[in-house]
Parts: structure tokens; sequence; C-alpha cells
């Protein structure tokens, strides 16, 4: 319209009456795809949904989708009352069939939809049905390793459809894996793996390394999830999977310094007379600096009786315990059996992770039953630690009774030689990563994820989705897509990315299990885990196919899915289902190739994708997809009103008028332009530039004849 507005030509047209003005319900558009959306594939054993547009569409009206040629068989059938839903005034309405394929129609499909009213009406008895070629998928392969959850295997398999032919490994299986010589082979059958609630320690690393190769180097997909027997808390750290995956797994630790109680016993004796005492209150201070609030202490002294110079009682009483100290001087005899005796008793009556009983003495100690009282003390979790106070006392007999109390001995022969006390062991435990429910969770990613899904469009959208029961807690790595997170954390639910040749998907709870049992209510749980499996197996030969006509070419792109990819997409004519001509695809963008077909507008493209080109033994040997671009031009009274010209806005555009016209003997005359501008007249100018080239030749030869000599002054004859 704009070049023929540009060189001042106008349009003339001319409305004939339709065949259809009468009213005839007819197939004008037929669609198929996946039970995930619009973009997922035809396959064997899932549902199948194939929309088909009828235009004129009576009140009441039947549709029988069955497959093409004289036998065919009827796929399904429905009544479809649709009522007030016609749009545009055209009476075009949607009507949704559905079937699964089995296993003989992969391939190349060709079915035939065909319209029945149930009474006889106008319709036109050639145009009740149309034509149409399926492109079926082989169901996406899948290998299951689970873990904790029984039977999980079998319900992932119920949640995802018959689209995925799911196999559950067992003990052999992962030992197979663990040979690199059969790892290869088993592996190059399955376009995913799906890793279940299982545990490092039940993956054998040489299998954990089988699947890091394949996913990098094959690009074979690897869907890892589960819950309190995966991830972090199932001993993932430091793997070859913890490495392939989107997520980093967060495994917090909690310093935990245990309670203790501790009782000193002070010998108190004449021997310990001048800076002797003061060294043992020193070091007993030191002790009891090393205390928390929560822990507890008390002193016993001992100078041929004992007694508790300050009873068991928490640690932050510091100045009723340093106030017990200072009253303590020495006098008296050296019996120190009573007082261990007496903290043991003391101790039986506490409650703490430690107990420690630390003996302050110069040596000088009397016989006795030592060695069963501290074996028994020993026993009942109380150690016991000697210190020797002054230069030049004896030290055996104390090394001895430490040994007997699980305890340590310690020598302070001066002040300058104090010891650091040890009675307690700080320890640090790992905080369970599992986040039991319910988490509010929300949607992320863009419509390439949610459009294909039912928790978009008629389903509760993906701002709706149900609360999660649990999760394990990681943390996104930088470059990862994130599908689903937590509403308040913003910790990530399901999370995707691309490494090497292979895509990776982390679902941080358990598809079947105590993490999503607030789903299982919700008919979104099954899409988004097909969508999500689907997304992450692997395609053929690593490439999105697509085809779009341009008059009587065919481009073909192929979109690499993975950056990293090297083999060059893979396509061929089909030619009675075998290939036939390989396409020649040029890169034109990287990741992005294309190629070109001749091809009619009205002629249907099949594709084989991968097709006889992976050698033997590789992965994608035997492998294919296939595509089928459907011709150009609907038959002439199929064609959707929709789709049709608008004559009327042709005309106005050009600077023409528009008539309508009762039959062909209507005057054909056309009107006079209005308002159209001078028509560009065209003048052939080659004769004219021949002739002046002819002209300009014939000139050059006179000239060339003519004698220009100079002639010589007064010459004589």
């Amino acid at each position: 319209m704009a070049e023929l507005t540009d060189r001042g030509l106008p349009l003339f047209t001319l409305e004939l009456p339709s065949v259809h003005a009468s009213g005839d319900p007819r197939p004008v558009g037929l669609a198929a795809h996946g039970p995930d959306g619009s973009q997922s594939p035809l396959r064997v054993g899932a549902r199948a949904l194939v929309d088909v547009t009828i235009a004129d569409a009576p009140a009441t009206f039947d549709l029988t989708l069955r497959t093409a040629g004289s036998t065919g068989a009827e796929l399904c059938s429905a009544r479809f009352t649709p009522g007030p839903t016609a749009q545009g005034g055209s009476g075009a309405v949607t009507a949704r069939l559905e079937f699964e394929p089995s296993a003989d129609m992969q391939g190349f499909l060709p079915v035939v939809v065909s319209l029945d009213l149930p009474e006889p009406g106008a319709n036109l008895p050639t145009n009740d049905s149309l034509t149409a070629t399926l492109a079926i998928h082989g169901p996406q392969r899948v290998l299951h390793l689970g873990g904790r959850v029984v039977g999980g295997g079998a319900e992932l398999a119920d949640l995802v459809g018959a689209g995925f032919a799911l196999d559950s490994g067992d003990a052999s299986t992962l030992e197979a894996l663990a040979d690199p010589a059969r790892a290869a082979g088993i592996l190059a059958g399955y376009d995913a793996v799906v890793l279940d609630d299982l545990a490092a320690a039940d993956l054998p690393p040489a299998a954990g390394a089988a699947i890091e190769e394949a996913v990098r180097q094959q690009g074979l997909g690897l869907f890892a999830s589960g819950g309190v027997g995966a991830f972090g808390p199932g001993g993932w750290h430091d793997t070859v999977i913890e490495d392939l995956l989107p997520v980093e797994l967060v495994q917090k630790e909690e310093k935990r310094d245990p309670s203790t109680t501790l009782v000193v016993i002070i010998d108190s004796s004449g021997s310990m007379g001048g800076n002797r005492v003061q060294l043992a209150k020193e070091v007993a201070r030191l002790a009891i600096r090393r205390l928390l609030p929560h822990d507890k202490v008390g002193l016993v002294e001992f100078y041929g009786a004992k007694r508790w110079a300050a009873p068991i009682q928490p640690a932050s009483n510091a100045i009723e315990i340093e106030r017990a100290l200072n009253r303590l001087n020495a006098g008296g005899g050296t019996v120190i059996l009573p007082a261990i005796e007496e903290a043991f008793y003391g101790l039986k009556n506490v409650r703490t992770r430690y107990k420690h009983v630390l003996i302050l003495t110069d040596g000088g100690v009397e016989t006795g039953s030592f060695e069963p009282l501290l074996r028994s003390m020993a026993e009942d979790g109380i150690n016991t630690s000697t210190v020797l106070i002054g230069p030049d006392a004896h030290s055996e007999f104390l090394v001895t009774l430490s040994n007997w109390g699980k305890g340590r001995f310690y020598s302070v022969p001066n002040r300058f030689n104090l010891p650091e006390i040890l009675l307690k062991q700080p320890t640090t435990a790992k905080l369970p990563a599992w986040r039991p429910g319910p988490h509010r969770v929300r949607a992320r990613g863009g419509p390439s994820w949610w459009d294909a899904t039912d928790v978009a469009g008629d389903g509760p959208g993906p701002d709706a989705l149900p609360d999660l029961g649990g999760y394990v807690e990681t943390r996104l790595r930088p470059g990862a897509q994130v599908l689903v997170e937590t509403e308040v954390e913003g910790h990530p639910v399901l999370a995707t990315w691309e490494t090497g040749l292979g895509r990776v998907t982390a679902f941080t709870t358990e598809p079947a299990g105590a993490g999503t049992d607030s789903w299982s209510e919700w008919d979104g749980l099954g899409p988004l885990l097909a969508r999500a499996l689907e997304r992450t197996s692997r395609t053929p030969d690593g490439y999105d196919y697509s085809a779009t006509r341009d008059g009587y070419t065919v481009l073909v792109r192929a979109q690499r899915r993975s950056p990293a990819a090297t083999a060059a997409p893979r396509a061929a004519l089909a030619s009675d289902g075998e290939a036939g001509a390989q396409l020649a695809f040029a890169k034109v963008a990287p990741g992005l190739f294309e190629a070109r077909v001749a091809a009619a507008p009205d002629a249907e493209l099949r594709l084989l994708l991968d097709a006889a080109a992976a050698p033997e033994g590789t992965p994608t040997a035997g492998k294919r997809g296939y595509l089928v671009l459907p011709p150009q031009h609907a038959p002439e009274l199929n064609v959707d009103p929709a789709a049709g010209l608008d004559l009327q806005l042709a005309a106005s555009l050009t600077g023409g008028s528009h008539r309508a016209a009762a039959g062909l003997d209507a005057g054909l005359e056309p009107p006079a332009a209005a308002g159209a501008s001078d028509p560009v007249r065209r003048r052939d100018l080659r004769p004219l530039f021949l002739l002046l080239t002819l002209l300009t030749y014939l000139f050059e030869l006179l000239y060339r004849r003519l004698d220009r000599r100079p002639r010589a002054q007064g010459a004589v004859a």
C-alpha cells in the first residue's frame, strides 16, 4: 500500500458477494502444542492439545480428529456449544481437542479435523474439513536416582506425565555409573538425570564425575531436588555435583560454648604459707575468669579438715567468689581426700555439659584410696586436674592423680609462669539447612517459563503460588536464573543455569514429600515440574530450531542453547520419513545459524533435526527432532475471515475508492480517482542515448579525416 501511494497509483476495489454470505461454519485454523503451553512440542505419551478455529460457528457443532488417509483412525471427538463466545462479529471460536500420541505416531503425523452439524445447515460440504501435519517427538528419557523418599520416582513420573520416560535407578545402577567404561554408555541413553533427595554418601565419587562429564561435555541435563537428604544436609559440600549447581550450599555454623561447673580445691595448710597461698589464689582467679556467666563455680579448702569456702553458684557472682578467695589463709595439716569427696558429692547434683575439679597444692598429700575415687569420678564425667604450687615441690603423685582423673597436670613455680587452665573445649555445631514452613513463595523468570504452565493464564497466577511446606536454604550463584523464591528471605526454590553444554536446575524442596505437601492439591505443580524438566533435558544437538517463510524462501534458524557448544546444527529435509538433502547452515551471529530452502508458499515443509549426522556411539546418535512448517496459504474456502484483506481500507490508503457489487453484471468501470495525485509517467531514454552515441562516433571519424596540416607562406607552385 505504501509503494502504491508513493507512485501515485490509486487502488479501486470492488467487493463481490461471498460464498459464505448465508453462513458457512468451517474450520479455518489448527494449532497443536503440548500440555505445558504453545511453545512445548508434542510428545509420545503426553497430552496433546489441538486448538481448532471455527468461522461462523453455530450454536452447537461436533469436531472429529483422525489420522489422514482412507483408513484414518479416529484420535478424538467432542461436541461443543460455544454460545456467546464469538468475537469480532465473525462468529469465530476456538475449540480444543485432546489426545495422547502413541509410540507408533512418533514422527510426522498427518491429521484431518472434520466439522459436523447435529442438524443440517447452510454449510458448504466442500470445506467442512482441514488437514495438517503434526510433529510428534519421542518422550524425554530421564534417569531417576532417588534416596530418602520411597517411591519418589513413581510419584515424580505421575506429576510430570507420560511425556517423560523415567527409569528408577538402584544400587546396581550407581555401581555401573561408578565404572567409567560403562557410565558413558548408560548416560548417553538419557536426556536428563534427576538426583532426588540423594545424599552424597550414596553417590559414588566416580559416578558423580561421570555425570559431571556428561553434563559439561555431552549436554546432559541435571535436575537436582530434595530436602533433608540432599544439598547441604545431604553432604554435597566439596563434591563435583556442588560445582554444577546454580545455587551455593549454605551450611551455617553456630559456635557453642558449653556450660561448665568448676570446683577449685585449694590447699590452705601450713605448708602453703607465705607466697604459695597467694600464688594458688592467682591461679584460681585465672581459671575462674575463663568461665562465662552461664557456668558455675565453687571453692573447697582443706587444712586438716575440709569446708566449702564458696558453695557452687553462677560464675556471674564474681564479687562473692572473690571475697571467698580473699578469706583463705594458710594453717593446719594437709588432708586432701575428704575435700575431693566433698567436691564429688557436690557435682553429682549439677547439670552442666562439663564438670571439672581443680586441685591446687604444694604436693604434701597424705596416702589413701585416691585411685578408686578419681576413676569413679571420671566415669561420671568429672575430670580432675592438679596444679603444683611452689618451686621445689614434689610432683609425681599429682601427675598420677591427674591421670586417674583424666585431667591435666600444671606446674606453677612462681607468678611469672601462670598456666592457661583448659576446662572445656568450645565447639561449633552445624545449623540445620532445612527450613520448615510454611513459607510464602513468589514466581520469577520470564514468559518463556510461566506462559507455558498452569500457574499463569487461567491458573492461579505466578503471584498466587501456594505456601511451601519446607525447603533447603541455599544462595543463588552469580549468573544463574531464579524461577521461584521465598518471598521474605529471597532464598531460591527453583533455579537454573547453563554449565558447559548442559543445563542444571535445582529444586530445593521435595517433588514428593513433606516440603510440597501443601502443593499436593495445586494443579500447577505437575506442569511446573514438567516444564522445568523439559527445559533442563538436552535437545538432539543442543539447538532450538524455528522456520519462517518469505515468499518462495524458507528461512530455518538454529539458536544454540549453550554458548559453550561447538557442534554445528544439523537438519535435513524429510523424504518419506527419512533424511534427504542436508541443510547448509551459515553462522550469522554468535550462537545463531541460518539456512535457506526454496519452497513454494503452498508447500508443506518437513525437517528432521540432527538427521543422520551424529556418529554412532555418541549421546545424540539415534535421537531426532521434528519440525513442520505449514503452507503459507490456506485453502480458498477455509480462509480465516480475520486474515482477509480490508478492501475499503486498501482503497482509501492509496487514494482510490471502494464499491460493493451485487453481482458480476454490475458496472465494473473504475470511478474517477478522488483526490489522487497525477500518475508518474516513465520514459525509456535508451534509444536517445544510443542515437547520441552514434552521432558522437560519426563526428569523431569526420574529425580525424580532415587535413589539418599548416600551409607555407609565399610558396610557389
